[in-house]
């Protein structure tokens, strides 16, 4: 049923791109996949990562950019279920260089909340290639060990546990998108991640596609963590 309606979104999308995107146009400026850029959210969008993890956010003044989301994982109990929370504020937006910091609150259960403090400094060329490098730091941890602990467990109910190993605080992250030559309805998205600095080899690397019109966008690709791990990453939004 999952792959079912993933392909029916696919298929959605591409029906669609008769609404094409303006060539001079980066619908999704203020992400790339799930990273944020130094641009503004435009408007306003709401969507869903994974068919399971809801979310929406709005733009103020191409200023002040807020979103948020929550898991709705069915048989999951609702003290289990993922959150966030996240402000962003773009202090400089011209001529290709962009530049914002913000506050992201992420709720792993209700007993296992994260505070983090980003900035991201992003270049987009005359082609809408972007590029972007963010720092984040964690500067509030709450979890039943206390506050100080560098294991996180979390308890999924009724699943069980799982835990992972959170140590430092300074973190970074390399972005980058840009449209694939011919169309400039699809474009190709990479990300990757290092939540702790001082282990250079604790890396998340995500490459997907994006296909995109005015109205409506939808990523596909795959995700590695060097635990290891490989995951398929499905991402889908619709703008107002």
């Amino acid at each position: 049923m999952r792959y079912t309606i993933l392909c029916s979104l696919l298929i959605l999308t591409l029906v669609s791109t008769v609404r094409a995107t303006p060539e001079d146009s980066v619908v999704d400026g203020y992400r790339h996949f799930i990273m944020p850029t130094g641009k503004p959210i435009e408007g306003g969008y709401f969507g869903f990562w994974e068919l399971g993890f809801m979310q929406g956010g709005y733009g103020f003044d191409h200023v002040l950019s807020l979103s948020g989301g929550f898991t709705v994982m069915p048989t999951v109990a609702f003290r289990s279920q993922f959150a966030f929370l996240q402000a962003k504020l773009t202090l400089f937006d011209e001529q290709g260089l962009s530049l914002a910091t913000g506050l992201n609150y992420l709720r792993l259960t209700s007993d296992n909340t994260l505070l983090h403090l980003f900035g991201a400094l992003t270049y987009e060329t005359p082609t809408q290639t972007r590029f972007t490098g963010l720092l984040f730091y964690k500067i509030y941890v709450n979890t039943p060990q206390g506050s100080n602990t560098t294991l996180v467990t979390v308890n999924v109910v009724p699943y069980g546990a799982f835990t992972f190993n959170y140590p430092g605080g300074l973190g970074a992250g390399l972005g980058f998108d840009t449209p694939v030559p011919g169309t400039s309805n699809v474009r190709f998205v990479g990300e990757i991640w290092n939540h702790d600095m001082t282990q250079p080899t604790a890396l998340g690397i995500l490459g997907a596609l994006r296909l995109e019109n005015t109205n409506f966008s939808s990523d596909f690709g795959f995700m590695f963590f060097t635990l290891p791990l490989i995951a398929p990453v499905a991402n889908f939004v619709w703008r107002f």
